[in-house]
């Protein structure tokens, strides 16, 4: 069976990176939405839409796909084109954006994201991305949304705009089985691009596209599709050619658990070596490197993050098939359960910037029992995640 998976998800690549290949017009809806996918994960990105973003004029950004577009853009475009697109939001917000017709770029899954992702740009007054939000809110409220994947992509964008909003928005407006193929593709596209939060969605998008892809012949219509059936294929050709288990944060996890019993072993040596000892953080960083190269093939050390409250920093460990980062800390003297929880809510926050991460892994070796709450500590920092899944490992655990 895995021998077909791989046929097919081959078969899946070649035509979607042909597709993202041949595409010229840039930005489109289409190949913006595409350039946000890929962002999610770097390994796939081949330098696609690598072209500087050029100039638009007030008459074409009336239109709401070019309009759409250069919101998937908009910290790539030039100031004079972010000028003309704040001014088109400026006269959005005096018109109707629930006409009678339903012809508004609130209906139409692409371009709402579009507008959406734009609004987030710190470009962008936080006073629009407020009213988009609430006028978001306001179309769930009146029943707008008619069909499964305009309700979809209004709650994703809902989440990006304010998560707190998106919240209250009831979980059965999205539930996304028995679709149409092409609907479960722009779902699809939606969920990889904008990168939703567990339990956000009904149903398992990924299973879900995947027997469509066995079961039928499948057609790639544009940019933004080829880009989400490949990180797809990707995720499933890692899945079954990884020797590890599937599920890789349980993995990890469970090597940060049992750290300090590795540790143990290096200091009670035979025949009267000398103990490797563990002195700093360094130490402990060299050993999980070790041992994450053990259990996963791509393990790329001292990866340098975007930056965030105006500083950069290196991130400890990269695993990108697995969309995951691992930091490793040791408490000492100046460093105990408050400075450590400081120092992780902080990379939490910047790695869910970061294009192709997912996960944040945190170790936190606390060998003198530094922490007096260490349950506390975990929880803390797992619960500083926004659109990123945290888990924290305190270990030895304490008391």
């Amino acid at each position: 069976m895995n021998g077909v998976i791989l046929s097919v998800t081959a078969a899946v690549r070649e035509e979607a990176n042909r597709i993202l290949r041949a595409s010229s017009a840039w930005p489109t809806a289409s190949s913006g939405l595409a350039y946000k996918i890929l962002q999610r994960d770097v390994t796939l990105s081949e330098g696609h839409f690598d072209r500087p973003v050029e100039k638009s004029s007030a008459t074409l950004l009336r239109r709401t796909p070019i309009f759409a577009a250069y919101g998937y853009v908009i910290d790539l475009a030039p100031e004079e084109t972010v000028k003309l697109w704040l001014d088109e939001i400026e006269h959005l917000r005096g018109r109707e954006i629930y006409p009678v017709d339903r012809n508004s770029f609130i209906f139409n899954p692409v371009e709402i994201l579009g507008v959406s992702f734009g609004l987030c740009s710190d470009k962008v007054p936080r006073e629009h991305r407020e009213w988009l939000a609430g006028t978001i809110l306001r179309g769930f409220s009146q029943g707008q949304f008619k069909t499964s994947v305009s309700r979809f992509a209004a709650l994703s964008a809902l989440y990006m705009l304010d998560n707190d909003k998106a919240q209250t928005v009831s979980l059965s407006t999205v539930a996304l089985s028995g679709l149409p193929t092409h609907d479960v593709i722009v779902a699809a596209c939606i969920d990889f691009a904008v990168g939703l939060p567990a339990g956000a969605i009904i149903g398992d998008l990924e299973q879900d596209l995947l027997q469509r892809l066995l079961s039928e012949a499948v057609s790639i219509n544009d940019e933004a599709e080829a880009a989400a059936l490949l990180i797809l294929v990707s995720r499933v050709s890692g899945r079954i050619t990884l020797i590890s288990p599937e599920n890789a944060v349980d993995q990890i996890v469970v090597l940060c658990r049992r750290f300090p019993l590795f540790v143990e072993r290096l200091r009670i040596r035979q025949r009267q070596r000398p103990s490797f000892e563990i002195k700093d953080e360094y130490d402990v960083q060299d050993l999980l490197h070790a041992i994450l190269k053990l259990h996963f093939d791509d393990v790329r050390p001292e990866e340098v993050t975007p930056s965030y409250a105006s500083s950069s920093s290196r991130v400890d460990f990269y695993l990108p098939k697995e969309r995951i980062v691992v930091e490793a800390k040791m408490t000492r003297a100046n460093l105990g359960q408050k400075e450590v929880a400081d120092e992780l809510i902080i990379d939490a926050n910047r790695y869910r910037t970061v294009p192709g991460v997912e996960t944040l892994i945190c170790l936190i070796y606390d060998p003198e029992k530094r922490c007096q709450n260490p349950t506390a500590l975990e929880r803390d920092v797992e619960a500083s995640g926004v659109h990123l899944r945290v888990r924290a490992i305190v270990c030895p655990h304490g008391l």
